[in-house]
């Protein structure tokens, strides 16, 4: 095994948004950063509606700009029942009034290697197709030491002051810690796969992610998001009961690929989907994400920390996963500078506020999903208002849903945890519905953007060297 005589100031495993973002944040401030990346990318990945709170992220890191030329533009978000007979659409020009409300919808891939090409070229090292075997945390000097092996077998020994773990569903540091645990009340499954050929339809055109509820009793919904001029994102999330259920029963039809047939059985029931889909084509196999919803219950200590999907990876309806991982990472960087050129009480001080921060916004959003789950509270499908005039006389019954669906999740958790604290509550939740509802309903079908503004600004469609699998 070669060892490396250089001590890096910090090593970050994983090179997804949370790891690049950190480590080019780090690197911009002094810092000598080390990230290892087992995949080549691109490399295919989940999660890919971002929100309009990524915004000075994204300035901060010098890829605004780029963005702009590659992907799709997503002015906001729009709930539709099964059938399409209700649906609303919340628009984050109502609460953002700059140009950070016009997010995006991505295309991981291409996404992911935008940012780790970010990262090398602000000084940051990235060893691609190399894989951390193993780590050592327990040192009295507290360096930390990490073997890792490459795509040839040469193995080599690495030393640095901290240890990120920015691994995503991975969870490489809570595996080894033993501090992994299940999220049972949100035990589900997602699928997923790229269409193309199919028909841009229930705002689709217009760049807006269209989540769709199944029918009563399925407990899931269907994610369709537009990621590239003639392609969309097809995403299904459903109960592992219920799977399991269809299971036995395609099982016992002999069914070879049971978990293909599941989801195209789950399209063809579903109106919305049938009609946005009808005449396309799958553009790679299917992705099946099964090791779901989880957290650690031990996330940082001394010498390391466990950042994004990493630490808790709760249910992708809201968006939030990049956001939360990029987030995090940003502000955790910003505390460890602190750290590293304060006093100690100081530095102390910074850190344990921002794990405050970044844990309640986390539980904000957990406790969003437990509502949004909940068969009793609110169906965003149904909750909306008439026209934007009317949404501006109803302006506070409004803006804090639609903050929580642009990713406001960190400076106002407190605020916003006891609002979803009042729609937990049957009596007051009925309050708040009778009021929202009783308005005209909101079908604004754009939020004031066009396909030319959605998708034109796209240079040239990203190709992969390699399918999706």
């Amino acid at each position: 095994m070669e060892a490396q005589n250089k001590l890096y100031d910090f090593i970050i495993i994983g090179c997804g948004p949370t790891g690049s973002t950190a480590a080019t944040y780090l690197s911009k401030m002094g810092y000598s950063v080390l990230v290892f990346e087992k995949s080549k990318f691109p490399r295919a990945h989940e999660g890919e509606s971002l929100l309009p709170f990524c915004y000075s992220m994204f300035q901060d890191l010098g890829v605004w700009e780029e963005m702009k030329t590659k992907f799709v533009r997503k002015p906001g978000a729009r709930f539709s029942s099964h059938d399409g007979s209700n649906s609303s659409t919340w628009c984050f020009k109502s609460v953002i009034f700059d140009e950070s409300y016009l997010s995006f919808n991505v295309f991981r891939p291409q996404f992911d290697l935008m940012l780790m090409n970010n990262a090398r070229k602000n000084g940051v090292t990235v060893l691609e197709e190399t894989k951390v075997e193993a780590v050592k945390l327990d040192r009295p000097d507290r360096i930390v030491e990490v073997d890792t092996v490459d795509k040839m077998g040469m193995k080599a020994h690495w030393e640095g002051k901290f240890l990120i773990d920015a691994t995503g569903q991975d969870t490489f540091l809570a595996k080894r810690i033993g501090s992994k645990n299940a999220y049972k009340e949100l035990d589900r499954i997602a699928f997923l796969a790229h269409w193309k050929g199919g028909n841009f339809k229930h705002g689709l055109d217009v760049g807006l992610i269209n989540i769709v509820y199944l029918e009563k009793g399925k407990r899931g919904w269907f994610a369709l998001q537009p990621v590239g001029k003639d392609l969309m994102s097809i995403a299904l999330i459903v109960e592992r009961k219920y799977l399991k259920e269809q299971k036995k029963i395609f099982t016992e039809q002999g069914v070879a690929d049971w978990q293909k047939e599941f989801y195209m059985k789950e399209i063809w029931e579903c109106e919305v989907t049938k009609e946005v889909l009808m005449g396309g084509m799958m553009d790679h196999d299917l992705m099946v994400i099964s090791d779901y919803s989880y957290f650690s219950d031990k996330w940082y200590g001394d010498n390391f920390a466990l950042l994004g999907d990493a630490y808790k990876f709760l249910d992708p309806i809201f968006s939030t996963g990049v956001y939360l991982g990029m987030k995090s990472a940003q502000m955790f960087a910003e505390a460890m500078h602190v750290k590293l050129t304060s006093d100690q009480e100081t530095g102390d001080k910074k850190l344990a506020e921002t794990f405050e921060t970044i844990s309640g916004g986390y539980n904000l959003v957990e406790q969003f999903i437990d509502i949004f789950y909940d068969p009793n509270s609110f169906n965003l499908a149904e909750v909306s208002s008439k026209s934007e005039s009317v949404y501006h006389g109803y302006e506070a019954a409004f803006a804090m849903v639609h903050l929580l669906l642009a990713g406001d999740f960190f400076t106002n958790y407190k605020k916003y945890h006891d609002f979803l604290a009042m729609l937990k509550d049957p009596v007051q939740y009925g309050r708040w519905k009778n009021f929202i509802v009783s308005v005209p309903h909101f079908d604004e079908a754009t939020c004031g953007t066009n396909p030319g503004e959605v998708f034109g600004a796209i240079v040239e469609e990203f190709k992969m060297d390699m399918p999706i699998s």
